[in-house]
């Protein structure tokens, strides 16, 4: 339902300054009421650009210099690093464009707006990171068979610089990780990163003074599995939502039963909850009356149901009353 903004054309139907729209069918009580009034903590930090593309910046020149580095050096476990970082520089362009979109207003032709920015992007990273690991699981596997000569001094000196400036992005994005998931996510992924090269370093002392040439590959698969992991993680979450499937931790028939709790509401069925993106949550349903009461009545009686469902989280509420509505329906289905 596509939202109006016009004052006039609300007080010609009787409303006032609350969202509400209302559909009358034959009797006064076969009513639709949606709210678009949201209550959200305080998300979304205004990002220096200047220092996101510094950011940025800092972990495409890492990038290349571990990729000819691995190159020279003959490490994968560096060249991993490498599409690592890569993979991170193009998430945080990624993100700061999907945060910019999804702030844009709603129209006639985007009436929920840009918000599902972010989970597009977040599912592209996410389907990129999982390709990337499994070629690099791939050739780890095939160079542990067939070990090759790696120049330590090379990766130890590629990899120190590598881990200074993954350091170095955390505390920039640290400031404004605090009020942005986005970014929080993007400070978590550096925090990761320098883990990895620390790894990679570690992998490289040890060959150098033992020797052991299958380590490059081991310390590769390593990195390459906690990137599946986190890929995973995030592709699973990314979607569900673009499926619209019902959010993790919301049970439908407990809601239910919860609002059945209200002496005037007969059965409440064609529930539909899902997610806009990972901060908006929506509900919708059939709620089928015991009496035909006024809307004055029905609209005291949406405040209730709105009321309760925002103890569960459920921020953007549409209610279809109904009175003996209709026939042989479940909670999700309508016939």
């Amino acid at each position: 339902m596509v939202e109006n903004n016009n004052p006039r054309k609300h007080n010609n139907q009787g409303y006032t300054g609350a969202e509400h729209d209302t559909q009358l069918g034959d009797t006064h009580l076969h009513k639709h009421s949606h709210d678009h009034t949201h209550n959200h903590a305080k998300i979304g930090a205004e990002i220096d650009l200047a220092g996101f593309t510094f950011v940025v910046i800092l972990n495409l020149g890492i990038t290349l210099a571990e990729l000819i580095g691995g190159i020279i050096a003959g490490s994968l476990a560096l060249i991993s690093d490498s599409a690592h970082n890569f993979s991170d520089a193009l998430s945080l362009i990624l993100s700061y464009v999907a945060e910019r979109v999804s702030k844009k207003p709603k129209n006639y032709r985007k009436t929920f707006g840009y918000k599902r920015a972010n989970i597009i992007a977040a599912f592209f990273n996410s389907s990129t990171l999982l390709v990337i690991g499994g070629l690099l699981t791939m050739e780890a596997i095939r160079r542990f068979f067939e070990p090759v000569s790696i120049n330590t001094n090379v990766v130890l000196v590629v990899g120190t610089i590598g881990l200074i400036a993954n350091l170095l992005s955390m505390i920039i994005l640290k400031k404004w990780s605090k009020e942005s998931l986005n970014i929080r996510s993007a400070y978590l992924h550096m925090l990761m990163d320098s883990l990895s090269s620390i790894a990679v370093l570690i992998g490289a002392v040890v060959i150098k003074i033992y020797g052991l040439k299958f380590l490059d590959s081991v310390v590769t698969i390593l990195i390459a599995l906690y990137v599946v992991k986190e890929a995973i993680e995030i592709f699973n979450a990314s979607l569900s939502i673009l499926m619209e499937s019902t959010p993790a931790g919301f049970d439908v028939e407990n809601i239910s039963s919860q609002l059945l709790r209200n002496p005037v509401i007969k059965d409440i069925h064609h529930i539909h909850i899902w997610a806009l993106d990972e901060r908006n949550i929506l509900f919708e349903g059939h709620v089928n009356l015991k009496e035909d009461v006024k809307l004055s009545d029905a609209m005291r009686i949406y405040n209730e149901i709105k009321s309760e469902l925002e103890k569960f989280g459920i921020n953007h509420v549409t209610i279809q009353f109904e009175f003996n509505g209709c026939k042989d329906t479940g909670l999700i289905s309508c016939s």
